[in-house]
């Protein structure tokens, strides 16, 4: 299968997620995160706001001691800028593609901090060996190939293969977390 075709089948289990599974998934996938030593040892968190079927991460955005950071589109460079959030209820709206986005007045997060980041970022799919596969855009490879942070795809256990076909520019993960485990690669 090409990555269009193993898209559209992993969307479609995705989305066939029924809401209360889908509410017992985010929740065994949130406490899955919160064990993890990279997510307790780091202060700074980058985080995506769910387009409404991938995982929701929102019972992370208090954790104490935590700074969120959400992808803006920058549509003149078209990539993605990470910008810290406060509150997530006043300081994110909806942007491109319909989804939560950082306001467009806050500032976007100094590049020292990058490298100490910790990224939780969707995928469409990811596989045994860390190879993530995303919406086709390109966009989270374009912008993880510049920070030097760990990071963890978030899927539903739904979502995991085992393999994924991987191109050059295409960026592996360190971690993959679903509602039943946790792998490092």
């Amino acid at each position: 299968m090409d990555k269009q075709e193993l898209r559209s089948r992993f969307l479609a289990l995705r989305r066939a997620l029924g809401v209360e599974e889908r509410r017992k998934a985010d929740a065994a996938i949130c406490r899955n995160i919160r064990k993890m030593s990279c997510f307790r040892a780091t202060g700074h968190v980058a985080v995506y706001a769910t387009d409404g079927t991938e995982p929701d991460l929102s019972a992370l955005w208090n954790e104490e001691g935590k700074r969120f950071y959400f992808p803006r589109y920058v549509a003149e460079r078209k990539e993605y800028e990470l910008v810290g959030v406060d509150d997530p209820e006043s300081g994110l709206i909806r942007a491109k593609f319909g989804l939560l986005e950082p306001r467009p007045e806050l500032p976007a997060a100094p590049a020292g901090i990058l490298a100490q980041m910790l990224f939780l970022v969707p995928a469409v799919a990811c596989d045994r060996h860390g190879v993530r596969l995303g919406r086709g855009g390109g966009f989270y490879d374009r912008m993880l190939a510049r920070e030097g942070g760990a990071v963890v795809a978030v899927v539903y256990g739904c979502q995991m293969a085992d393999d994924l076909p991987q191109e050059p520019h295409d960026r592996k993960v360190g971690f993959a977390v679903t509602e039943e485990e946790i792998l490092e690669f």
